[in-house]
């Protein structure tokens, strides 16, 4: 029943008949209803990522605080200034900087504060913001592969395995930012028609940052937050904070200090529709793991492939790279650790040394995150900013189109990569 409700509600998000966060929800309540889970409470305690949850809800804010304070407009005339020489470097330095971003903040913070930042920029320009959008998309789940803090999965492997942060970067950096180059070429190839503008460089000599700046003190206390949340962000570890109660505490603090009396209006502007979308697709997700339908599906994996360190590895970073782009790569990546770990167990010779699969594993799960628009959050928070701020979309079908080929491409070089440095 859990994999017939997951299928059904899958095939109405890819025909986009039925409104998405309509179909999570009812596909999580369904599921509750026909007692998939023994408890509703604890279901939703296990398997609904309130961090991601609440780390949207604070990072919502805060971006609707501090966009009306001019200061995302100041950074795109910025950007522009620094990338004024046509459509191509503009869009291979803004997804450059935005997979940068990816590998040291959270994915879903770096789409907040970029993807304003962009439309501000090809607003100027009177541009299609569409590729630079995809690009960012596909940019941030990239680059948040390079390190155990970029991607929640990086985390959990990370911890599992005994990985530090040096050897992680060094091990995995490499092959990240050939992957953003690679996607960088054929993207600007995909989009060659929309990207191959000239811009008008006396135009551009005349746009001043400071005309963006509707409040100096506000435009100040802006970049001062915005300095503060991207350090607590890259120390949230040492400091022992949650990606949650940072993005929180940030949001807050900016809605008190700057817009304390439109408090109902910048809550109007969190996108809750998606945020109750993200509530019902773990639950659904959740279904899976908790029939055991995961966890049966990886032992299936061990047998076809668990004999050989090579094969096992290479299908790890085919399979979980398929399954990553339509599951939650968080629950998909915690039923796969002890899977792996066991292997040393069924099979002491051949995997001796389980770091090649670990690295596999994370390759697959966070470079997976591109092959559906739904396959990450960051994918489904800049899709919907598209869709709130500029009326545009990219329906599922068409994300394929450009995304399969990217991903496919991105996980053959990945494996390549494993081949020749790790076994």
């Amino acid at each position: 029943m859990a994999l017939i409700i997951f299928l059904f509600a899958y095939t109405l998000l890819i025909t986009e008949k039925v409104n998405r966060t309509i179909v999570a929800i009812l596909g999580a309540t369904v599921m509750m209803i026909l007692g998939i889970f023994e408890n509703h409470i604890e279901a939703i305690k296990n398997y609904v990522d309130v961090n991601t949850i609440y780390l949207l809800m604070g990072m919502m804010i805060f971006v609707s605080v501090i966009r009306k304070k001019g200061l995302f407009e100041y950074l795109g005339i910025v950007t522009l200034k620094a990338f004024r020489k046509n459509g191509y470097v503009l869009y291979f330095g803004l997804t450059f900087i935005v997979a940068l971003m990816s590998a040291i903040i959270d994915n879903v913070t770096t789409v907040l504060v970029f993807i304003p930042i962009t439309f501000a920029i090809t607003d100027s320009l009177g541009v299609d913001p569409l590729p630079f959008i995809f690009g960012e998309i596909m940019a941030s789940n990239i680059g948040g592969t390079a390190t155990i803090i970029g991607d929640p999965p990086n985390i959990m492997i990370a911890s599992a395995a005994g990985l530090n942060f040096t050897e992680f970067f060094l091990t995995i950096g490499p092959v990240t930012f050939l992957n953003v180059f690679i996607m960088q070429l054929i993207t600007m190839f995909f989009f060659r028609k929309k990207l191959g503008f000239k811009i008008d460089q006396d135009k551009i000599s005349s746009f001043d940052p400071k005309s963006a700046i509707k409040s100096k003190i506000g435009f100040y206390i802006s970049w001062a937050l915005l300095i503060l949340t991207l350090m607590l962000f890259i120390f949230q570890h040492q400091l022992g904070m949650e990606s949650s109660t940072i993005a929180l505490f940030i949001g807050f603090l900016a809605l008190l200090i700057l817009d304390r009396n439109e408090v109902e209006d910048i809550l109007k502007e969190v996108e809750w529709g998606t945020i109750l979308f993200f509530f019902g697709l773990f639950i659904m997700t959740g279904g899976l793991v908790e029939t055991g339908i995961l966890k049966d599906f990886t032992y299936v994996l061990v047998d076809i492939a668990g004999k050989s360190m090579r094969s096992f590895a290479m299908m790890l970073i085919g399979v979980s790279g398929i399954i990553s782009g339509f599951v939650d790569n968080i629950p998909f990546t915690a039923t796969l650790i002890p899977v792996i770990k066991n292997l040393q167990h069924v099979n002491p010779e051949t995997f001796s040394n389980l770091k090649p699969l670990w690295y596999s594993l994370s390759l697959g799960a966070c470079l997976g995150g591109n092959f559906t628009p739904i396959g990450a959050s960051a994918n489904i928070i800049s899709l919907a900013m598209l869709k709130q701020f500029k009326n545009e979309e990219i329906k599922f079908i068409d994300f394929l189109k450009f995304s399969v080929l990217i991903v496919a491409v991105n996980l053959i070089f990945s494996a390549i990569y494993i081949e020749l440095t790790l076994i």
